[in-house]
């Protein structure tokens, strides 16, 4: 009964932080590719071609997107699932015409990843992306679509080594928000 009352209230809590008109602007569903390049001493080759189904919030008072959602793809030579978080920092938001703007800055995602709930990875990186959005009617719904670089460190949970890989990863996303 207390794990279903602790839940009850930090959903509550963060529902009422994200929709009151302090924090949140937008809300949306975004879709994703994710290609990551694999570098070693003697080649290099695209080992992770995943994609991704995302929820988004967008701040009205801090230039900052963040998201949740579940991802699924080839992860080297199995189908790994799991789910998937990000933060984004939004350093530069020009407007080229009208209600078209650029956007471009800095942030972070993790992931945690399975293939078959035994075996389990985990993966984390910087994101850097540009990216572009047009708002319509009346500012109510916005339409965007982003290019990122995200060096990022992949290890194995449940391998017995300390031994952790990179990966670049160049995930390609758009997406539709609701303006509230």
């Amino acid at each position: 009964m207390k794990h279903i009352f602790k839940t009850t209230l930090i959903t509550v809590s963060i529902l009422f932080l994200f929709t009151s008109k302090i924090f949140a602007t937008g809300a949306g569903i975004q879709a994703g590719l994710i290609p990551g390049l694999f570098i070693n001493e003697t080649s290099s080759s695209v080992k992770n071609l995943t994609g991704n189904i995302t929820g988004t919030i967008r701040m009205s008072k801090f230039p900052v997107v963040a998201g949740a959602g579940f991802e699924g793809g080839k992860l080297f030579s199995d189908f790994n699932y799991g789910f998937s978080v990000f933060a984004d920092y939004w350093a530069v938001d020009l407007q080229i015409k009208n209600t078209w703007s650029f956007y471009s800055g800095f942030g972070f995602s993790g992931k945690l990843l399975t293939s078959d709930f035994k075996k389990w990875n985990f993966a984390a990186g910087a994101r850097f992306f540009a990216g572009t959005n047009y708002t319509f009617y009346d500012n109510f719904l916005e339409l965007y679509a982003q290019q990122n670089i995200v060096p990022t460190y992949i290890k194995s949970l449940t391998s017995s080594g300390n031994d952790g890989m990179f990966m670049f990863c160049f995930p390609f996303e758009a997406g539709l928000r609701m303006h509230f």
